[in-house]
């Protein structure tokens, strides 16, 4: 019975149509997950992602647990799913990439890159040797920054590396920004400012705005840079003009009063960037927050977890840039389902139930016949 119910289910979740329906958004609060968490081989794939993090324990089956667990949450129904794939990366910063439309996730395996894709469960390397560390998606999904020996530009389409910057520190793939057409990549190295055209051509150079630990991010029309990194021991937010020459302007730095910032995830509009931080009068409740760069309120997205089950924080999180635009709703209440042992138990319980049933079904029938007599 406990194996029928369990194939039962698992057959009729993955059934289920993938949501395609809707636009895509962020959840108002993320939720700590419970070890009985679905998984992707058991309840299917979940379609475009919004938010992709790592787990700290899921269960496998009656007795097993998921080796380096992350958990997607889809950006159309609010479904939480463990992903079941080759080779995950261990709990890291930046462990996992999300591509901007939220249909393809990747991640490095030493002698290459996994591509994941959630609408349909499929999943396949990208050989490069070395591939330690991804960084973020080009706007059109195609190519990727890879820490391998230094940054690379990969195709994931082809496999064929396209451009590259050897040498590099393994978290410069994690700041380093794309423009919004997809041309080049911008990092810092030392006091410059590099731009790496992703079609072999030579890097342009200029003095740099922002310090070679900055998190950046181009606005989606390429009218500012944005970058995240310590000012005076604290972390602020700076933004810089682009030229008509394609020069920066001098660094401003963005008013975030009464807000602790901890990560920048990208821009969520052309004058807002959404980040992850803590509002000073609200202590330890972190956030994923919009921060207007021209001095506006800040709007509160959504909520994240304590630290603890199925959480290891917000240095794993990866969101999608169009989840971002479209703002926050309320999915409603999350169904978790049921563990192998809560079906185990309920099954055991039921059979006991019926077994004493029909034990107990002939001394109740002598008593029926003679109470007729």
């Amino acid at each position: 019975m406990f194996l029928a119910s369990t194939w039962g289910l698992s057959a009729w979740n993955r059934a289920q149509s993938v949501p395609a329906g809707g636009s895509s958004a962020l959840p108002v609060a993320l939720e700590s997950a419970p070890p009985s968490v679905a998984t992707t081989d058991e309840y299917g794939p979940l379609g475009t992602v919004s938010m992709v993090w790592a787990g700290t324990e899921v269960q496998d089956g009656l007795f097993g647990e998921l080796d380096r667990p992350w958990l997607a949450l889809s950006a159309r129904s609010g479904d939480y799913r463990a992903l079941v794939a080759p080779e995950l990366p261990p709990p890291v910063a930046g462990g996992v990439a999300l591509t901007g439309a939220g249909d393809q996730l990747a991640w490095a395996t030493g002698e290459g890159v996994e591509v994941y894709d959630p609408v349909t469960g499929e999943a396949g390397e990208v050989p490069l040797p070395g591939a330690s560390a991804v960084g973020s998606f080009s706007p059109d999904g195609d190519l990727l920054l890879v820490h391998a020996e230094g940054l690379q530009v990969l195709d994931v389409v082809t496999g064929e590396v396209l451009a590259g910057v050897d040498g590099t520190e393994e978290a410069v793939v994690r700041r380093a920004a794309w423009r919004p057409d997809g041309s080049a990549v911008d990092l810092v190295e030392g006091d410059d400012l590099v731009a790496l055209p992703v079609d072999g051509g030579e890097p342009e150079r200029q003095p740099s705005p922002f310090s070679a630990a900055a998190t950046l991010a181009w606005s989606p029309s390429g009218e500012q840079l944005v970058g995240m990194q310590q000012v005076d021991g604290i972390t602020r937010l700076l933004t810089a003009p682009a030229r008509a020459d394609g020069r920066l302007g001098p660094a401003r730095q963005v008013d975030t009063s009464g807000i602790s910032l901890d990560r920048l995830l990208g821009f969520s509009g052309e004058e807002t960037v959404a980040v992850s931080a803590y509002f000073l009068e609200s202590g330890a409740i972190e956030r994923v927050i919009d921060v207007s760069l021209d001095g506006g309120e800040p709007v509160d997205l959504t909520t994240l977890p304590s630290e603890g089950r199925n959480w290891v924080g917000s240095r794993t999180l990866a969101v999608s840039a169009t989840a971002l635009r479209s703002g926050a709703t309320d999915f409603g209440s999350q169904l978790w389902p049921w563990s192998h042992t809560a079906r185990l138990v309920t099954c055991t319980l039921i059979g006991l139930f019926g077994l004493g049933m029909w034990l107990t079904r002939r001394p109740r029938a002598a008593r029926r016949r003679r109470r007729g007599h």
